[in-house]
């Protein structure tokens, strides 16, 4: 897995430094993010969601065996709280947790996650954003038809130690009508910036920043695939 060489690191910092944020394209050598993205078609995808403080991650097997009556119920009551309060709804794949306890077993994942761990990447993004940074964490996630995630900043305090938040976008000939934007907030609520899901796009700011994930249309025929976290400081 290696980055793409031709980035141009005094370009990028001049466009991040405008709004703390940028979208960077073709972050990765072409082939090998057309090989992750393939790879991490077929994950074990948990769906999560919040109940109140609480995050709730439902494997697909407890999910089928709840039956679609009670999963129907859950899901509207997420809707429900998503009108008025912080909510999120999506599936993912905890990729650090696997990682860090010897049992991330898919290759693509294993080589994106040592990478984006590497001196050469952090060293990249403290170049450009000015923000070092110690370590990556990460997760895959997926949002379908219906998922979305609502405001926040990613501000979790001092123990997190949060630099920057990313998004490696993994999918490819997304249209923008099928919702799934990573959309950016001003000091009136109004959406400031809205980076689109590509394949091979990486999405940075500094943390904390207002931020949503707009919600996937119903019609949407495919789901919108990346990986995310943080970079952070121990």
């Amino acid at each position: 897995m290696k980055l793409n060489q031709r980035l141009d690191a005094d370009a990028l910092r001049a466009a991040y430094a405008a709004h703390q944020r940028l979208q960077i394209a073709d972050f990765l050598d072409g082939e090998d993010a057309r090989a992750l993205a393939a790879g991490i078609k077929d994950l074990d995808w948990r769906l999560v969601l919040n109940s109140g403080a609480r995050h709730v991650d439902l494997p697909r097997e407890q999910a089928d065996m709840m039956g679609k009556a009670r999963l129907d119920a859950i899901l509207s009551e997420v809707g429900r709280q998503a009108a008025t309060s912080f909510q999120y709804l999506y599936e993912n794949y905890p990729v650090t947790d696997l990682a860090d306890t010897g049992r991330l077993e898919n290759p693509h994942l294993r080589a994106i996650h040592e990478l984006m761990n590497s001196e050469g990447v952090r060293g990249l993004l403290e170049r450009v954003t000015g923000r070092a940074s110690d370590f990556c964490d990460m997760q895959a996630t997926r949002y379908s038809a219906g998922h979305f995630l609502t405001v926040h900043d990613d501000d979790a305090g001092p123990t997190k130690n949060r630099q920057l938040a990313y998004v490696l976008s993994l999918t490819e000939g997304w249209s923008p009508v099928w919702g799934g934007q990573l959309q950016f907030l001003d000091g009136e609520g109004g959406v400031s910036a809205s980076f689109a899901p590509k394949l091979n796009a990486l999405s940075v700011f500094t943390v904390p920043a207002p931020h949503h994930v707009s919600q996937v249309a119903s019609f949407a025929p495919m789901g919108r695939v990346s990986l995310t976290g943080w970079f952070r400081n121990r």
